[in-house]
């Protein structure tokens, strides 16, 4: 459990909550469930590329890189639940 010590208290509970929310994305099958799990993935990676700026630069960049990516898969997810072409 030395990954839970390392961070902030908030950075652990948006971890949780995001978890929970992938976890009923997969049962229900919900769109909207789908998009707060990607918001939520997008927060995480930006607060933890943040947290990780100082000690690591590479690895910041990297999952800079991943939460862009992850703002076109938001978008992508945005089209199809409201089908606007």
């Amino acid at each position: 459990m030395s990954f839970m010590n390392k961070n902030p208290l908030w950075f652990n509970v948006i971890a949780i909550i995001v978890i929970v929310i992938a976890v009923a994305s997969f049962i229900s099958d919900a769109p909207f469930l789908r998009i707060l799990n990607t918001l939520g993935l997008f927060v995480l990676m930006v607060s933890f590329g943040t947290i990780e700026r100082r000690k690591n630069k590479a690895r910041a960049f990297t999952l800079f890189g991943i939460s862009a990516f992850l703002v076109f898969v938001l978008v992508f997810q945005f089209l199809l639940l409201y089908k606007i072409s």
